[in-house]
């Protein structure tokens, strides 16, 4: 989960996907992945689930006791179970490619190689623009500049031993950030939605994109849980925080706004962490541009 820069949030404890990892059965089946969203999956309901994410268990509990907002609760989480039901991509045998199913995943010092980072940004691009377009979102834009903020993030965690487990590496993130040239303000996260899984060093693409796929599911539907066996339990459905970063809906001055966007991820210790990265273009002029400092997007 991002922190807003401004007025409207003061940053919440870091709620972090559980490690998951997706078994693809390799076959000669194939189909481009695709992301929906469910009827009732809406910027107002988003909203309302971000901030309602955003309170503390007291405040929650108080909220919960109007009956009206208990009953908006249960009937928000089967919407999600819904968008989980409908997104099948890593739940299938099938590829995006022939080539998919036979080729490595190659880590270089325990990030991707350029090549394929950028064809794992592209494709996570794709999915994240998708489910925008059905809450009539502008679409997020692929950043060479964001690109390399989000391989300077997954060197920070190698170099670190830090991984998903350990949660978001803030001062990692911060030194990143700097050395892209942004300018943000004190030390806190503001570009990094990460999701995880474990497995060998040598996983194929087509793994690593339904990997990617269930980790924007998870994110995207509030879902807590590394694997779908509890899909229809409601109690799974804890978090959108996540999802508002990715919608740019988060009750703030620049909700429906658009990110710069890169893709990375680092492999320590048997884990991968995946790191969604987004730099809200609003930044290059608001505040009269002072965060948005040297960087090139």
């Amino acid at each position: 989960m991002k922190k807003l820069i401004g007025r409207f949030l003061v940053a919440a404890a870091l709620a972090i996907p559980a490690l998951t990892q997706v078994k693809p059965v390799q076959a000669a089946s194939y189909k481009k992945a695709a992301f929906t969203l469910p009827k009732g999956y809406t910027k107002a309901n988003l909203k309302k689930a971000y901030l309602y994410t955003s309170m503390s268990a007291s405040q929650k509990k108080a909220w919960l006791k109007k009956k009206k907002n208990a009953a908006w609760l249960k009937s928000w989480k089967k919407i999600n179970v819904k968008g989980m039901k409908a997104n099948t991509f890593d739940q299938t045998s099938k590829a995006e490619s022939a080539a998919d199913n036979k080729t490595i995943v190659k880590l270089t010092k325990g990030h991707l190689t350029t090549s394929q980072a950028k064809t794992l940004a592209t494709y996570s691009l794709r999915l994240i623009n998708q489910a925008r377009s059905k809450m009539g979102l502008k679409k997020w834009k692929y950043s060479s500049g964001t690109q390399k903020l989000a391989l300077e993030i997954s060197k920070e965690y190698v170099a670190n031993n830090k991984t998903i487990a350990t949660g978001h590496y803030v001062a990692g993130i911060v030194r990143a950030t700097k050395k892209v040239g942004l300018k943000l303000p004190g030390n806190y996260n503001y570009v990094e939605d990460m999701a995880g899984f474990r497995d060998s060093s040598a996983i194929t693409m087509t793994a690593m994109k339904k990997d990617i796929y269930y980790g924007l599911k998870t994110m995207i539907f509030g879902y807590r849980y590394a694997n779908q066996s509890k899909v229809k339990q409601l109690s799974q459905y804890t978090e959108w925080e996540h999802a508002g970063d990715l919608m740019n809906t988060q009750g703030g001055q620049y909700d429906g706004d658009w990110d710069y966007y890169g893709f990375n991820v680092s492999y320590t210790n048997g884990t991968y962490s995946m790191h969604y990265i987004g730099v809200p273009s609003h930044l290059k002029w608001a505040y009269s541009g002072k965060y948005w400092g040297s960087f090139k997007s």
